[in-house]
């Protein structure tokens, strides 16, 4: 029984489209699909929304000219801003707006003074040793 051109033709065709086929039902199979809640979807969103916040207080000229002023190079707290973690940028964007720009230092470096004298008086750290 001889071929003909013309069967071998359409027998390579018939087997290219069932090679394309399952090559493409293959890779269908392959992606990942998993169900996102709508919890899920809200997070990212928040998440986003947050991201850009914090973005555009960075963006803001007098911003930028108070990190410049103490050293802090705004690509770089950018950067920075990117890697947060979502409560850690959800902390920072609930309180950005009333955060004074390098004020209360003095009052942060106190309180944390006496955290750390109550923990080692409590025997929780040995921070100060004549405590």
């Amino acid at each position: 029984m001889q071929l003909t051109l013309s069967k071998m033709a359409s027998i390579g065709m018939l087997a290219a489209t069932l090679l394309a086929g399952v090559m493409m039902q293959s890779a269908a199979l392959a992606a990942p699909s998993a169900m996102v809640s709508t919890q899920q979807l809200a997070q990212e969103t928040r998440v986003d929304q947050q991201r850009a916040h914090v973005s555009a207080f960075l963006d803001r000229a007098e911003v930028q000219s108070l990190l410049e002023a103490r050293g802090v190079d705004v690509a770089d707290a950018q950067s920075r801003i990117a890697t947060l973690t979502a409560s850690e940028l959800a902390t920072l964007a609930a309180q950005i707006d009333t955060l004074p720009a390098g004020e209360g230092a003095l009052e942060t470096l106190i309180f944390v003074l006496v955290v750390f004298m109550l923990l080692d008086i409590a025997g929780v750290t040995d921070i100060f040793p004549g405590l």
